[in-house]
């Protein structure tokens, strides 16, 4: 009879290599999809960066711990950098670090424009907590009725007010409306406003179908659901912008709202070929996500803006009654006094 630990240790030895390996696998297809972001592959590359790296080093040291081996060392150290290098959430923590170090003077506030985004839950209170914020353009998902947000908006920005409700939304802002509109099918609104110093914005708020990770990916049904709201809701956007970028100085384009799906996804390919920028992604600080309002950990909601709107700072903030962290993000508006 062959001894067992002799036979263990042979097993050892295989699955030493063999878990690893196998991890490995997983790790480059994972890294492959995300690469392609094919439209059948959505219900993996909606799954944050951050989420694949946990479950992958998780993996890697139970490998350790129960056959040892150098493999599951090497497998784990490139799910960390990994992690680290393309997970955009130790970007604003490191961002916020730097800024807390080198403190440099603020951009005088007369050179900026500060844009939020927040889900009202239909909530007039919540709306009156965003005004709390000094904001002089708000984009609204799950908005209350078109008559608590005159009421509010015109107590305080009195003559100024510029307000479009419709499809559960609103646009609000200091200036004067010169175009407005309400599409379709109820997932997006529009507005031109002029500020005061005669620079325009067209603005645009959405609020996407729902296209991120859920308990029941193992199912066909949910895959094709997920390809399909991709589809739609790239469709949507691209409908929204158009393919061209706005090149005028004197005219700036903002788009913000629930997006719905995680950063990084296909579904946002219209506004890059728009050239906008996300706001976080170049000016955020400090946790980024924003939904679950609690505990986020998903950025769902979020503000785009054409080049010569420059982003700032972006942040978010857990605002009471909200299952959605606000969005706010300070722009430099050109002609104005510079902040960068």
């Amino acid at each position: 009879m062959v001894p067992l630990n002799p036979m263990w240790r042979k097993i050892q030895k295989s699955l030493a290599t063999a878990v690893p390996s196998l991890i490995l696998a997983v790790f480059l297809i994972v890294m492959i999809c995300y690469l392609n972001r094919w439209d059948s592959m959505t219900a993996i590359t909606i799954i944050p960066i951050w989420a694949w790296t946990a479950v992958g080093m998780l993996a890697c040291l139970i490998s350790w711990i129960a056959f040892r081996g150098l493999p599951s060392i090497i497998v784990f150290c490139i799910w960390l950098v990994t992690g680290i290098g393309f997970s955009e959430e130790p970007q604003g923590l490191i961002r916020e670090l730097i800024q807390s170090i080198d403190q440099k003077p603020a951009p005088s506030e007369e050179s900026q424009l500060r844009v939020i985004n927040v889900n009202a839950s239909g909530s007039g209170e919540i709306l009156r907590k965003v005004f709390d914020l000094d904001p002089d353009l708000i984009m609204v998902q799950e908005a209350p009725d078109e008559t608590t947000v005159a009421e509010i908006t015109n107590k305080e920005f009195g003559v100024e007010s510029a307000i479009i409700v419709g499809a559960g939304q609103a646009i609000i802002g200091r200036g004067e409306l010169m175009a407005t509109m309400v599409e379709d099918h109820g997932k997006a609104i529009h507005a031109r406003l002029k500020l005061q110093d005669e620079f325009i914005i067209d603005l645009t708020s959405v609020d996407l179908e729902p296209s991120y990770p859920s308990p029941y990916l193992w199912k066909l049904s949910t895959w094709k659901g997920l390809t399909e709201r991709r589809v739609s809701n790239r469709r949507l956007l691209r409908k929204s912008l158009g393919e061209n970028q706005i090149t005028r100085s004197s005219t700036g384009r903002l788009i913000g709202g629930g997006f719905n799906t995680p950063p990084g996804d296909d579904v946002f390919r219209p506004l890059q070929s728009n050239m906008l920028i996300d706001a976080f992604s170049v000016s955020g600080t400090g946790w980024g996500n924003t939904y679950p309002a609690n505990y986020p950990a998903l950025r769902l909601d979020q503000i785009w803006s054409s080049p010569n709107l420059f982003p700032l700072k972006t942040t978010t903030r857990r605002i009471a009654d909200s299952d959605h962290r606000i969005v706010i993000s300070d722009f430099e508006l050109p002609g104005r006094k510079p902040g960068r």
